[in-house]
């Protein structure tokens, strides 16, 4: 699969790689800058509460700058914040975009991502003290098929609120399939 260039219209190429740059500036310090010590206390503390209605005990404990939920980690990924800081990135860097449905969406993505991830931690704890998978069975590729669904969930939400995101997304695989489609040859 080969890309050219010369097809490609240059204010649009111009846009998208603003789009790109914005959504890189705002995510990045978003996600690698703050402490999130008290946000994963607070992940486990509601993941706990949502153990204990499905019958699970649960016991939150610190060392350092660590916060544990029985045994478990509970670490800036268990958060989902990768996902909340590029979704804000992509929110903010979209052109013509109210402040308050930019906000709307912001604030329903991450709410859905906060409740997905105690879900999905539940889940896999669930998971494992009733023998049902192994760790390394229920963490990694059960949280990574939720982790799936879930962004394509959120990607319905964001356009919900912002068509923007989905005009954009579209606009962005229609120019890519149209400069790879450029080196095939005529159906005939």
């Amino acid at each position: 699969m080969r890309f050219r260039l010369e097809g490609i219209d240059k204010k649009k190429a111009f846009g998208l790689l603003r789009f790109l740059a914005v959504t890189t500036a705002v995510a990045l310090p978003v996600y690698y800058l703050p402490n999130y010590f008290l946000f994963e206390q607070l992940i486990a503390e509601h993941s706990a509460i949502v153990m204990g209605l499905v019958g699970i005990k649960s016991i939150i404990w610190t060392r350092g700058n660590s916060v544990f939920l029985n045994e478990f980690e509970i670490q800036k990924m268990c958060t989902g914040i990768q996902v909340i800081a590029v979704f804000l990135g992509i929110i903010v860097a979209l052109p013509n975009t109210s402040r308050k449905k930019k906000a709307l969406a912001f604030v329903a993505i991450a709410v859905f991502t906060y409740l997905a991830n105690i879900g999905r931690i539940v889940l896999e704890i669930w998971l494992l003290y009733n023998g049902v998978l192994p760790w390394s069975l229920a963490h990694y590729p059960t949280g990574l098929v939720l982790g799936v669904f879930a962004v394509a969930f959120l990607v319905v939400v964001a356009d919900h609120f912002m068509p923007a995101i989905g005009d954009m997304a579209f606009s962005i695989l229609d120019g890519l399939q149209k400069s790879t489609n450029a080196d095939k040859p005529p159906n005939l």
